[in-house]
């Protein structure tokens, strides 16, 4: 179990690298079993992850582990306590984050992103990293969308396993690229 737990993860990551979607350093991924949840380690290389980069800590409580994880952690647990997600990725896409500058809400314009996306809800806050703010808007926006952007930050997208989170950035992405090339492109006259 453990092992294809550490497969997932490292496979996800490496894809939101080599997609352009995450620095070498930044985003954060996890799992939720139960009560337990298995999170990124606070700066890791999601495209390079080992066994002591996935940190095991509670749903619940802080427990030693929690000073280890990502600093996302906090926005993580209310997703988990107030949705139904089992896997949530959290990554820094530019071209999503650049339109969450222009917009409260994202609606891919071409067909394979309107497939996996209807409307992704823009999230504007006060303090966009690992806040309380953050924490206790986001559950709610994610129960009618299961990707959100957090305005200036990032992505939060939930499912039942990394590898649909990872579909649904991947999407948000493409769909945020088009539309920004589409928007540069000028009628012949």
């Amino acid at each position: 179990m453990l092992s294809k737990v550490l497969f997932e993860f490292q496979r996800c990551g490496e894809d939101l690298f080599r997609q352009g979607i995450n620095n070498s350093h930044s985003g954060n991924m996890s799992i939720c079993d139960g009560t337990t949840i298995y999170i990124t380690r606070s700066g890791s290389q999601l495209n390079r992850l080992q066994w002591s980069d996935i940190i095991e800590t509670s749903l619940h409580y802080i427990d030693t582990q929690a000073k280890l994880a990502s600093v996302e952690l906090i926005v993580h647990r209310a997703i988990y306590q107030r949705t139904s997600a089992k896997a949530i990725i959290h990554s820094h896409p530019p071209h999503a984050i650049a339109r969450s500058f222009m917009t409260d809400e994202i609606k891919p314009i071409d067909a394979e992103g309107q497939y996996h996306l209807k409307k992704v809800p823009v999230l504007s806050v006060k303090d966009a990293i690992s806040s309380e703010e953050v924490a206790e808007k986001i559950p709610g926006l994610l129960i009618k969308s299961p990707v959100v952007v957090v305005k200036g930050h990032g992505s939060f997208a939930t499912a039942a396993n990394l590898e649909k989170c990872l579909l649904l950035t991947s999407s948000l992405e493409s769909a945020c690229k088009i539309e920004i090339v589409t928007n540069t492109i000028k009628e012949p006259q």
